[in-house]
């Protein structure tokens, strides 16, 4: 019993390590507003953790993630019909009969995002982009720096799709600068549900001019395949990850389970984000 209680006060790896599975007992949850100034890179004390056995920012990343991963999964599905424009159009309409519901739900998308970009940007900054910090993640530190890799690539991703897509991105913009370069978004966003197919098609494929060999114009195209493989990875590797950080599995051979299945949800994403893709781009083309 002696060496017992002396091997639970051996120090663990340095960083937070509590991945949500070291509160026990109902603890005070972190109130919105302390998230970001809540230094949680270091443990608070010898074995324990900088959040303070309370709910740990890395639960909060978890879960705006895994409800950001179950849009993904559903956009990229219903992307990819566009491999048929009339069954897409007919998804299109069904979306935007929703009315006044439609708003609502988009706004609440946005704060899920704005809330896991902003702890993630946190830890991205306090880790950057290097190999090997200190183990308080779960995963091998290769697939931890892709993660923060597909980050970066998903952070420029969407910037540039919200702001060209949507009526709220540069049309925004435009009507409060009313700025001549950004004359094409005078009327709305380059998405217009009327001509759904016609109109995600030019976006990605006819960016530039009416050339889709232009260089300019592959280069979008690329950049959204880049972007499509980037959000798959962060995803799957994340909701393997994210599982672990909410204490959903424990043991050694539920996480290898987890990953398993993950992975296979990953191929069944990336062959509906080809699909989506190949649709409106080199599917798009006479």
């Amino acid at each position: 019993m002696k060496k017992m209680s002396e091997l639970k006060k051996l120090p663990l790896r340095g960083g937070c390590r509590c991945g949500g599975n070291c509160h026990s007992g109902h603890k005070p949850n972190l109130a919105p507003h302390e998230l970001l100034s809540l230094d949680f890179s270091t443990p608070k004390e010898e074995g324990g953790c900088a959040c303070g056995e309370r709910a740990c920012p890395r639960q909060y990343l978890a879960i705006s993630g895994f409800i950001l991963g179950g849009f993904l999964l559903l956009h990229l599905t219903f992307n990819a019909i566009g491999l048929w424009p009339g069954r897409f159009q007919t998804l299109v309409n069904l979306v935007h009969g929703l009315g006044a519901a439609l708003p609502v739900l988009e706004m609440g998308l946005v704060l899920v995002l704005a809330i896991h970009v902003a702890l993630g940007m946190r830890t991205l900054a306090r880790e950057k982009l290097t190999l090997g910090v200190e183990k308080h993640h779960q995963g091998s530190d290769a697939r931890y720096w892709l993660q923060r890799v597909t980050a970066v690539i998903l952070l420029l991703f969407l910037s540039f799709h919200l702001a060209t897509m949507p009526q709220w991105g540069l049309h925004f913009v435009y009507q409060i600068t009313h700025w001549p370069a950004l004359g094409c978004y005078a009327v709305g966003g380059r998405f217009v549900p009327q001509h759904a197919f016609a109109s995600v098609s030019q976006a990605m494929s006819l960016f530039w001019g009416e050339q889709a060999a232009n260089p300019a114009n592959l280069l979008i195209a690329e950049f959204y395949l880049l972007g499509i493989a980037s959000a798959i990875y962060h995803l799957v590797n994340g909701a393997a990850t994210g599982a672990e950080v909410l204490g959903f599995v424990t043991g050694s051979a539920q996480k290898e389970r987890l990953l398993r299945w993950c992975m296979g949800i990953g191929v069944v994403l990336a062959t509906a984000g080809m699909m989506a893709w190949y649709a409106f781009t080199f599917g798009a083309r006479p």
